[in-house]
């Protein structure tokens, strides 16, 4: 039964006991009638006291409705302006807010929720409420489910919204509040706490009343008192007795004029000992300008010191090896230079040969120690009077003074590289390695530090092209050397930018027939300024400058093209391409040599690709991987130099080698070794039994094809038959 429904019968009930009681009580019909009887002229009729009760019971309920409409119409106009009121202030108040139903529906909603509905969507809205309606499941019943939202703005700026959803009774109640300005405070107070969690400096926090409300960590690290020996006790707990009180007045009322007070002051430590600190007090006042705290910033003297001795180190040293980093060498250089000296004064430039295969393999951290166990023993096998420094990287420069300049020189870097040599242990792991080392000496051809140490450069590169694990004292010839090296190189850039760079071709001969079943192709550089320059020399060069892919790259497309012309005179011919070390390693070789021979239209089967067994070495797995690949693309693998390398008859498994080359370096000993005949025979027996094909290299006389061909050989490649020639010249004798 509804409040209504109740209402309505107790007011009838009311009705009748006001009717009954009235016809009881007080017999309205006889007080009428007996009334009406002074009248004579008014005529009586007969009235029943319970009809007259129940009329005044009538009359009485008709007036407390109408008091009580009254009363609520009052009411209600009261409650809508109170409505009215609460409604302009949700939707004044800077919060999104809805009424839901047990639905998750929205019935009622602020300005504040339509705001955010334009901006975000209906859409978004509809997900933040169903994914807070999901979280009720896990929560207790009175708890609100909570997340954040981040939008980006018409102005492209970010905000985060976060929602809460309530639940009260059958409905639910939805409130959104932008907490960006609130993240980002929070975020600034975060920052500043680390910052004071982590500063060197001492810093303490006070009232007006000069109480202690917080310090750093750094306050405890100097004064070694802890915060709860501190915290609500007065900074004088501090003092040292050797300020008197007019110190610490006038320090106050500087303070309190300019709000700022700074100098030295002698306090105390929690032990007893006294020590001198640089204090700055900083008064900080609120709107109105009233101081509200005082901030204190100290470092100890002592501290300081440290501090600037680590500058020091680190503006000095190697952070790695804590040996001289490149400032502190050019210095003490400069030092040495200015003394008089009866001895000879030397710079020696140190690189670690194979360093970088080292890192790649075994890891940075396996590569750190090794540098710091080589600087641990440089210097233990060093005097004081040298400098040694780590100049960057695996390289490590000395400067040193010795009586004899050359005899002194050979016997300091003789002894050292054997050091090097010896193992090292790193992490249980026995490496060893060598070392090239470059020496420049004042005076013979450097007078200056700059001079030196570019010198000693200069010759340990040329240690290292000589055949590394050795030293080179600098002379004039390496300078030029460099310079020719360093205008090769300028050049070289230039003819690959502008495709200078030509092929000639070597035709390879089959015998007793004598035709040509194969070209080798070799690159030629004749450039308009510099003139001619050998392939073995400008080839080094690239690789060296890392220009070597780029040279490649346009040597085997340059090659192809003009076999492209040859194969119209000889279809059947083969096309062999060396391949460099570098080449070898890289993992897109398949996928360059692929995407060439396909705009060219050339059958991958008709090209051989050469490469040498110390190409094989520099990364076996590497070279298997893609000559592994190669092969599915239809590529043949000719392995040359065949015999003077590592010979590892595993190769011819792995690598799955189609051609063998015997290097030139047997045949040019043939007639007079009986050794060079053997290992040949050996080679051409071992070719046939695998079903390889075997061409020897550099033929240049007849007395050696008749013993060649004796041994059962049968393809050549030499002088004897043809030079390299270019594509025109070949073209005529393939015509013929």
């Amino acid at each position: 039964m509804s409040l209504t429904q109740i209402y309505r019968l107790t007011t009838a009930l009311a009705v009748l006991l006001t009717a009954a009681l009235t016809s009881v009580l007080f017999q309205p019909a006889r007080l009428i009638t007996g009334y009406l009887q002074e009248y004579p002229e008014v005529r009586l009729m007969h009235l029943d006291d319970a009809v007259i009760g129940l009329l005044l019971a009538l009359i009485l309920l008709l007036a407390f409705e109408l008091y009580q409409a009254r009363r609520l119409y009052k009411v209600s106009q009261k409650l809508k302006q109170h409505r009215s009121r609460h409604a302009q202030l949700l939707d004044r108040l800077p919060y999104a807010i809805a009424e839901l139903d047990n639905q998750f529906r929205i019935h009622h909603h602020n300005n504040g929720l339509q705001t955010l509905q334009n901006t975000l969507g209906e859409q978004a809205i509809r997900q933040q409420i169903t994914a807070l309606s999901q979280q009720f499941s896990q929560l207790a019943s009175y708890d609100p489910a909570h997340l954040e939202q981040w939008y980006t703005d018409s102005k492209g700026e970010p905000h985060c919204i976060e929602w809460q959803l309530y639940r009260s009774g059958g409905n639910y109640f939805l409130a959104g509040r932008d907490i960006t300005r609130r993240l980002a405070e929070q975020n600034k107070l975060t920052i500043a706490e680390r910052i004071l969690e982590n500063t060197p400096i001492g810093v303490l926090v006070a009232d007006t009343n000069k109480r202690i409300q917080y310090i750093n960590p750094a306050f405890e690290q100097v004064t070694g008192y802890c915060s709860q020996e501190v915290l609500g006790r007065s900074p004088a707990m501090l003092s040292s007795g050797k300020q008197g009180p007019e110190f610490y007045s006038e320090m106050y009322d500087v303070l309190e004029k300019e709000g700022y007070w700074q100098g030295e002051i002698w306090n105390r430590k929690r032990n007893g000992d006294i020590y001198l600190e640089w204090l700055s007090i900083t008064s900080l006042k609120d709107d109105h300008g009233k101081a509200t705290h005082y901030i204190g910033m100290f470092s100890e003297f002592t501290a300081q010191e440290l501090v600037k001795e680590k500058l020091r180190t680190l503006a000095y040293y190697d952070g790695l090896t804590s040996l001289a980093n490149r400032a502190l060498f050019n210095d003490h250089l400069k030092r040495m230079l200015g003394q008089i000296r009866s001895k000879k004064l030397c710079v020696i430039f140190i690189d670690i040969d194979g360093f970088k295969r080292i890192n790649d393999s075994l890891g940075h951290p396996v590569g750190d120690q090794l540098l710091v166990a080589i600087a641990k023993r440089l210097k233990e096998h060093s005097r004081d009077s040298d400098i040694i420094a780590r100049w960057g990287g695996d390289e490590f420069i000395m400067a040193i003074e010795v009586s004899d300049s050359h005899q002194g020189v050979e016997q300091f870097c003789n002894k050292h590289l054997y050091q090097l040599k010896q193992p090292f242990i790193i992490g249980g792991r026995e490496l060893s390695i060598t070392a090239s080392m470059g020496v420049s000496i004042h005076g013979d051809d450097a007078r200056s530090t700059s001079e030196l140490i570019r010198n000693a450069d200069i010759a340990m590169f040329q240690s290292k092209k000589l055949g590394k694990n050795r030293f080179e004292i600098f002379s004039p010839s390496h300078h030029e050397e460099l310079m020719e090296s360093m205008e090769i190189e300028n050049r070289l850039r230039i003819a690959i930018k502008e495709q200078q760079i030509d092929v000639h071709f070597q035709p390879q001969i089959h015998q007793p027939d004598n035709s040509i079943i194969g070209l080798e192709a070799l690159a030629r550089w004749h450039d308009p300024i510099i003139g001619p320059v050998p392939p073995q020399k400008f080839i080094r060069i690239a690789e060296e400058t890392g220009l070597i892919h780029e040279l490649s790259v346009l040597i085997f497309q340059t090659s192809l093209e003009r076999f492209k012309a040859l194969q119209l005179v000889d279809p059947h011919l083969m096309l062999s391409v060396n391949l460099s070390a570098t080449q070898l390693q890289e993992s897109y070789l398949p996928e360059t040599l692929k995407h060439i021979t396909g705009n060219l239209s050339i059958d991958p089967a008709r090209i051989k690709l050469e490469i040498t067994e110390d190409v094989l070495m520099s990364d076996i797995e590497r070279s298997i991987s893609n000559t592994s690949q190669l092969k599915e693309l239809g590529f043949q693998i000719s392995l040359d130099d065949f015999g003077i390398g590592y010979s590892s008859l595993s190769y011819l498994k792995d690598l799955d080698i189609d051609e063998i080359k015997i290097d030139r370096s047997f045949v040019n000993g043939l007639n007079n070794s009986d050794r060079n005949k053997a290992i040949i025979q050996a080679i051409v027996a071992m070719s046939q039994v695998l079903s390889i094909d075997c061409i020897v290299e550099g033929v240049e006389t007849e007395a050696q094809l008749e013993e060649l061909t004796r041994m059962g050989c049968d393809n050549f490649q030499g002088y004897l038959f043809h030079k390299p020639m270019p594509e025109a010249e070949l073209s005529t004798i393939l015509s013929h």
